[in-house]
């Protein structure tokens, strides 16, 4: 039925069809480990990302907890000088030597009082 020449050409194709099968399996091992080893460096490069932004925000948080505290001191010495000031406005000295301003003084006292804001 088959000649020989015929038998040689038949396990020539199976040959070849099992060397190019295993050539594009092997191909196919090596994607697979150069893309294992590329998501290996990326998840490591994340990790190390998330662990940089970590030490950033902490960081971050310290300094705004100084600013926060200066911030609380400056209030706070703000708010001892108005009540220092207050006070001297309602000493009886002060209302014993209060009189009318004059417009000038006033209007001065206006126009500093709107450049501020």
């Amino acid at each position: 039925m088959f000649g020989r020449l015929q038998l040689y050409i038949f396990i020539g194709i199976l040959v070849f069809g099992s060397l190019t099968a295993g050539y594009y399996e092997w191909r196919k091992g090596i994607e697979r480990e150069a893309l294992l080893a590329y998501n290996e460096l990326q998840l490591e490069q994340d990790m190390h990302d998330q662990e940089t932004m970590k030490q950033q925000l902490e960081d971050i948080n310290a300094k705004q907890k100084e600013v926060q505290v200066a911030n609380d001191a400056e209030k706070k010495a703000l708010k001892e000088k108005l009540e220092a000031i207050s006070a001297d406005l309602n000493s009886k000295e002060t209302a014993a030597n209060d009189r009318p301003a004059s417009d000038v003084l006033k209007k001065t006292v206006n126009k500093l009082k709107d450049a501020v804001k």
